[in-house]
């Protein structure tokens, strides 16, 4: 049955159930920490410290020479605007047999619900993007939470590496800074070595989530129901996920995962080091409609389109992990 028919036919229920959409914790988490900003600029920026003084303390004797060297301790983040748009059309038959018709004839007004399927659909592209792995800096998707948290990649134009620019990776259980898929049980010495690393670098206090599969966060329910109390609240509750809080970390479940060929991932992320920036002039704009038989071979029907510029950006990866060969 077509979405024409479906929209207009009689004694058929004033609601639409919808079959399909798979709710994602991250963009949840994005919205309740305060993490979408939207400002311009040529490009997303963030000004860092990548290095302390330490090592310009002397300790000296008498009549021994002072150093006065001071070693470069600033750098630039720097990332490119990404590009997401999404179509909306609706044909001849849609506007005269429903757009236009009368209320009697039609039980749902279907150019709305095209409108809202292409928001919806637009936020939900969003959403997958975050969890694809193979993001870059040169590539024209939306970054993901994977992308920032590899080691030795270029990412926000620096290249990490494991000696110079080692504090650019996502942090190091073993602190190798090459062991993001190094084999690791799940289980509470590791859970709490995780929490240990992921805090070292920041200061105390800052809320974390731990994002998981469906059978991890299973298994590390049953783990801990055998060994600590756990407090079943947190932040995420409220919008639909299954959500537990341990050992000062919320744990969320991530279907998404399951679903997508990630069933050994686990990342533990501080939302304070991240931001999903938003382009205020292509921020979800929605165009007008066009009638595409005003131009020269045209169909009779009406195009618009949804436009977002951004980035989900992160400005100190060595507060996050991921680990992607957890069992």
């Amino acid at each position: 049955m077509s979405d024409l028919s479906i929209a207009t036919q009689e004694l058929f229920a004033a609601t639409f159930a919808y079959q399909v959409g798979l709710r994602k914790p991250i963009s949840a988490m994005l919205l309740e920490e305060r993490r979408v900003a939207a400002r311009g600029g040529t490009y997303i920026t963030y000004d860092l410290v990548k290095d302390d003084a330490e090592d310009e303390a002397q300790a000296y004797a008498v009549n021994e020479g002072l150093t006065v060297a001071q070693s470069e301790f600033l750098g630039q983040a720097k990332f490119k605007w990404k590009y997401l748009q999404m179509p909306i059309k609706y044909t001849v038959d849609d506007e005269i047999q429903n757009h236009l018709a009368t209320s009697e004839v039609k039980r749902h007004d279907l150019v709305k619900l095209i409108v809202e399927r292409g928001q919806d659909g637009i936020r939900k592209k969003l959403d997958t993007l975050f969890h694809t792995i193979s993001s870059t800096d040169a590539g024209k998707n939306f970054q993901s939470i994977y992308d920032a948290q590899d080691h030795s990649r270029l990412y926000g134009a620096l290249t990490s590496n494991t000696t110079t620019v080692s504090y650019w990776n996502g942090a190091s259980l073993d602190g190798t800074w090459t062991d993001r898929n190094t084999a690791m049980a799940l289980s509470l010495g590791n859970l709490r070595l995780l929490k240990m690393i992921v805090k070292r670098y920041r200061e105390p206090g800052e809320k974390l989530y731990g994002f998981l599969p469906e059978a991890l966060f299973s298994k590390l329910q049953g783990i801990l129901e055998g060994s600590v109390t756990y407090k079943a609240e947190g932040k995420m509750l409220k919008y639909g996920f299954d959500a537990f809080e341990a050992y000062g970390i919320e744990f969320v479940c991530d279907s998404y995962m399951t679903l997508n060929s990630q069933t050994a991932y686990m990342t533990i992320l501080n939302p304070a080091t991240w931001e999903l920036r938003l382009h205020p002039e292509r921020t979800f704009k929605v165009s007008d409609f066009v009638h595409q038989a005003t131009i020269a071979g045209g169909a009779d029907e009406h195009v618009a389109r949804i436009f977002l510029a951004g980035n989900l950006c992160c400005k100190q990866p060595n507060a996050n992990v991921w680990k992607s060969n957890v069992s």
